[in-house]
């Protein structure tokens, strides 16, 4: 099923920790749709997008986020755009009738509101200053005031609920 979709400026960070990409400053979500025959690897083909239209038309961009909803994490770039087909940075896992989101990008960094902490938790953040640095002593329900630009999946562990906030 394809869903054009609209969010707010807080993005939700579950599904999209990464130790590869800068994934906090997302935006909003431009498609959400079934990935069809022929997809797999670095490709992603969606045959279902609206008549006459292709990820160009729906407002993708190369340099946008796609994300592989029904395995987390698991997130790559888009690198190139042709119709309705999207070349990935990487593997994803995204072959037919698997889920995914496809979120476009801003350049703004953000602030992090930890939802729930659990016990020895640590948070792996790259600031916009490009420095890596683990925190830890969270507690529940604060802000990080740091400007982050991408949560890591590794170093990240028994924190959840992560909102970014612009």
């Amino acid at each position: 099923m394809y869903q054009k979709l609209q969010t707010g400026r807080a993005t939700a960070m579950a599904e999209l920790l990464s130790d590869t990409i800068d994934n906090v400053n997302l935006n909003d979500v431009a498609v959400s749709s079934t990935a069809s025959v022929g997809s797999g690897g670095t490709n992603l083909l969606d045959m279902i997008l609206p008549a006459g239209a292709g990820f160009p038309e729906e407002g993708v961009e190369v340099g946008d986020i796609v994300y592989n909803t029904a395995v987390t994490p698991n997130v790559a770039t888009v690198v190139g755009i042709n119709g309705n087909q999207l070349t990935l940075s990487n593997d994803i896992s995204v072959t037919s009738g698997v889920p995914y989101r496809i979120l476009s990008r801003t350049n703004s960094a953000a602030t992090l509101y930890l939802g729930t902490v659990g016990a020895s938790a640590t948070l792996k953040v790259r600031t916009a200053g490009g420095d890596d640095i683990t925190l830890d002593n969270l507690i529940q329900g604060t802000t990080i005031p740091i400007q982050v630009v991408r949560v890591y999946n590794t170093g990240t562990v028994n924190v959840s609920n992560i909102l970014a906030l612009f």
